[in-house]
């Protein structure tokens, strides 16, 4: 008796339900997927920036990167599931017949041909594919003329001057956001989330807040009007950044309440000169 209930064991272990080894297997192996995934659509994205726009300045803001890369994770994630959790005949059968008896109220599960799980898994990874297309193709386009948003064709497009007003903010966690109003109520902003810039633009600007800044005098010469908020923040976030920082006090107006060092160092320069100027011509009458 004892060596049969050891044989069934042991026939249990070898044909009987994955392991939870298996599981944790397909998750790093999902894991794994997903940051390959993120790797390509990152790689594809710059290439089909660069082509559609690479004439000009420009950057695009992808607008839907996150949702995409988890949908990819779910996808990758329910096809380890499916080859973990729904058994085929041949693991169905040996189940049933490792067990001593059949449970009472226990329903029956149905099995799935390895055909099926196969169309099943290369539909979700048709699914991974379409994600991807769309991650890429549906972004919102900055560039010295407008803005515009694209879904594979562009949707919309704005020029600077439709612009009726716009909002300078900052938050702890985000940092510095550019939020524009368009005359027809539309809101856009220039600086929060991953961008993918052109060759052009990388060659005209230090980053997408020299950008900004550059654009902060577009909108001041055509009186637009501005909204400054949490400048305090803004100079806490900043201060130590000195590649940005320069471009962000221009941008939040701390530079017209608080002269740069830069500044303050030419305006006393400018002075001292014209004073000694003003001596020579003195000692010279």
């Amino acid at each position: 008796m004892n060596q049969l209930l050891n044989n069934r064991v042991g026939k249990k272990k070898k044909t009987g339900k994955k392991g939870c080894l298996f599981l944790i297997v397909g998750s790093m192996a999902s894991v794994l997927a997903t940051m390959l995934f993120i790797w390509i659509v990152s790689a594809v994205t710059g290439a089909v920036i660069e082509a559609r726009h690479g004439g000009e300045p420009a950057y695009a803001l992808m607008t839907v990167l996150t949702p995409c890369y988890a949908a990819a994770l779910a996808l990758f994630t329910g096809i380890s599931g499916l080859w973990y959790f729904a058994p085929t005949e041949e693991e169905l059968r040996a189940r049933n017949q490792n067990r001593l008896a059949p449970s009472l109220g226990a329903q029956e599960q149905k099995a799935m041909s390895t055909r099926s799980k196969l169309l099943i898994s290369g539909g979700m990874l048709l699914g991974v594919v379409l994600t991807g297309f769309i991650a890429v193709n549906t972004y919102r386009l900055v560039t010295p003329h407008g803005i515009s948003t694209y879904f594979f064709t562009e949707t919309k497009s704005y020029e600077w001057k439709q612009v009726s007003a716009y909002t300078i903010d900052c938050d702890n966690d985000g940092g510095l956001a550019v939020t524009f109003t368009m005359r027809d109520g539309k809101k856009y902003e220039i600086l929060q989330g991953v961008n993918s810039t052109t060759e052009a633009f990388d060659g005209q600007y230090s980053s997408v807040t020299h950008f900004a800044a550059d654009l902060d005098e577009n909108m001041v010469a055509l009186q637009i009007p501005r909204n400054v908020r949490h400048m305090e923040r803004a100079v806490r976030f900043y201060r130590d950044y000195e590649e940005l920082w320069p471009y962000v006090s221009k941008l939040i107006g701390y530079t017209e309440l608080v002269p740069l060092p830069d500044e303050t160092t030419e305006e006393t320069t400018e002075e001292t000169e014209t004073a000694l100027d003003t001596d020579t011509e003195a000692v010279s009458d």
